[in-house]
């Protein structure tokens, strides 16, 4: 039988893979020898990784796949299981945004926006892979959480809110799916040079010269610049161990405040956890 070189190949999927994170992990998979299918809302802007690919002679594709999108999902991924005679080896949940604002100030159309990207998307394009990969029982699922999954910081409620819930809906999804010989992952980065934070989306409402919470803004925006971020390298790298290991743990932290901010938190008291913001972010009851 002739060897087929589009079903031997491993298949990876990518959400939000124009820019970032997702670009870069599509960029290592490729060079690892992968298919990859590095979706994006926008293909026009892919326009640099396809000629990219194109030189280097890498099996690579950016189709359109919006996460808030039931019809945009169904038509890429059944695109995806067509052409790979049902084939996918890994989901990589990679699409979000980040919001922030005081959570007064955010409006719940606002807060449903950013849950309906960052955590009904990824629920949206897992429920569509999973046939396939339960056909074949066998599968990768990982899932790119965050630090802000462990810890909370004022000002950037509706970004934890979105993170913390995929904490516990990747760990149940993760329960759910062993019987199938499918492997659940949630990588957790810390700060890391990506367009997230160029492309950050405060509250409309916030920011006003005359809101409440002006000054507590302004610490937050002050420190968020200040912070340390790291390069995406190491953190691609982990995803690629993570998407590839045969017995994965549940989460792969990983980057700038990971381990403090992360695992350190399931130690430290509340009590003295808000201390420490109430420092860190200068905030102060009122004397009565």
């Amino acid at each position: 039988m002739a060897h087929d070189e589009t079903t031997e190949r491993r298949v990876v999927l990518i959400t939000g893979a124009s820019s970032g994170i997702g670009r870069a992990t599509a960029v290592y998979f490729a060079r690892k020898g992968w298919r990859v299918v590095a979706s994006m809302r926008r293909p026009d802007r892919g326009a640099e990784l396809r000629a990219e690919a194109s030189d280097a002679g890498w099996a690579l594709t950016t189709p359109a796949l919006d996460v808030t999108s039931d019809e945009s999902v169904a038509q890429a991924v059944g695109d995806l299981l067509r052409d790979t005679g049902g084939r996918i080896d890994a989901l990589i949940n990679n699409a979000g945004y980040y919001a922030f604002g005081a959570l007064e100030e955010t409006s719940p159309d606002e807060l449903r926006a950013q849950l309906e990207t960052n955590v009904v998307g990824v629920h949206r394009v897992t429920r569509a892979v999973l046939p396939a990969m339960r056909a074949r029982r066998s599968g990768t699922v990982v899932t790119i959480g965050s630090v802000s999954g462990r810890v909370a910081l004022p000002m950037i409620a509706p970004y934890h809110a979105s993170k913390w819930a995929l904490e516990g809906m990747i760990e149940a999804l993760r329960y759910e799916l062993i019987p199938f010989g499918i492997r659940v992952v949630l990588v957790e980065p810390g700060p890391f040079r990506t367009e997230l934070h160029v492309n950050e989306i405060r509250a409309r409402a916030a920011g006003r010269a005359d809101s409440p919470y002006a000054a507590l803004l302004e610490t937050y925006q002050r420190q968020s610049a200040a912070l340390r971020r790291a390069d995406v390298a190491g953190l691609v790298d982990v995803i690629y161990r993570a998407a590839t290991s045969p017995h994965p743990k549940l989460r792969w932290p990983v980057g700038p405040t990971s381990l403090t901010g992360g695992r350190l938190r399931a130690f430290c008291p509340d009590w003295l956890y808000e201390r420490l913001m109430r420092i860190a972010f200068r905030i102060r009851a009122p004397r009565l």
